[in-house]
C-alpha cells in the first residue's frame, strides 16, 4: 500500500512476496542461517521438508549473500527481476538456493497469499502532522518503506534510515507501532 501527503513525504506500507519467500524457504528447509534483523519463525510456522535435490547445508552456506540482495530489492522497490526469479541473476549465482526456490516456490506463494496480508492501514499521516505540529514546520522531504512480515513476536528493525522490517503482529498494536512510526518520521524530518 502507498500512503503520501504533500510532495514532501511518501510512506509505502506492506508485504513483500520476494521477503516472504525467502523466509518460507528459511523455516521449509530449517535453514540454522542469521537473518539481520533477527527474524524469529513465520507465523503460522510451516513444516520442515526438504525436496529431493535440495542441499541444504550449501542454501545456509548462499543464503546470506542472497538475504542482502532480498532486502535490497524490498526496500528499492526497483523494477525488473526480483532476487526469487529462478532465471534471475541473484540466483543464477546460488545454485543451492536456486533448487529450494523452484522445487518450493509455489508452496511460498499459497502461504503467501494466505497468511502474509496487510493487516491495515498504519496512522502515517496522523503521525506525520503531529511531528510538524511537535517541530513548527513541515516536515524535510523524505522516502520510508515498511516492509510487513509474517513472523512470530513483536518486531520493529529499522534497516537503513528509510527502510524499516517490522511484523504483522507489531503493526496491529496501535499502542507500540504509532510510537515507534513517529520515532523514525521525526528523525527523517
Amino acid at each position: 500500500m502507498r500512503f503520501a501527503g504533500r510532495e514532501s513525504w511518501q510512506v509505502s506500507h506492506g508485504t513483500n512476496q520476494t521477503v516472504n519467500t525467502a523466509l518460507f524457504i528459511r523455516d521449509t528447509l530449517a535453514l540454522s542461517v542469521d537473518t539481520v534483523p533477527e527474524l524469529p519463525g513465520l507465523d503460522p510456522s510451516v513444516p520442515v521438508v526438504v525436496p529431493s535435490g535440495v542441499d541444504r547445508a550449501a542454501a545456509a552456506e548462499e543464503w546470506l549473500g542472497w538475504w542482502a540482495d532480498v532486502l535490497d530489492h524490498a526496500r528499492t522497490e526497483m523494477p525488473g527481476t526480483a532476487p526469487d526469479d529462478p532465471n534471475g541473476q541473484s540466483l543464477q549465482v546460488r545454485p543451492a538456493l536456486r533448487a529450494a526456490v523452484l522445487a518450493l516456490g509455489a508452496a511460498a506463494a499459497v502461504y503467501d497469499e494466505q497468511h502474509a496480508t496487510t493487516r491495515g492501514a498504519l496512522p502515517i499521516g496522523e503521525v506525520v502532522r503531529g511531528v510538524e505540529g511537535r517541530i513548527g514546520r513541515y516536515v524535510r522531504p523524505f522516502r520510508l518503506v515498511i516492509t510487513e512480515v509474517p513472523v512470530q513476536g513483536l518486531v520493529w528493525e529499522r534497516m537503513t534510515e528509510s527502510h524499516v522490517i517490522a511484523s504483522q503482529r507489531f503493526l496491529s498494536d496501535p499502542a507500540r507501532s504509532a510510537p515507534a512510526l513517529r520515532a523514525v518520521v521525526e528523525s527523517l524530518a
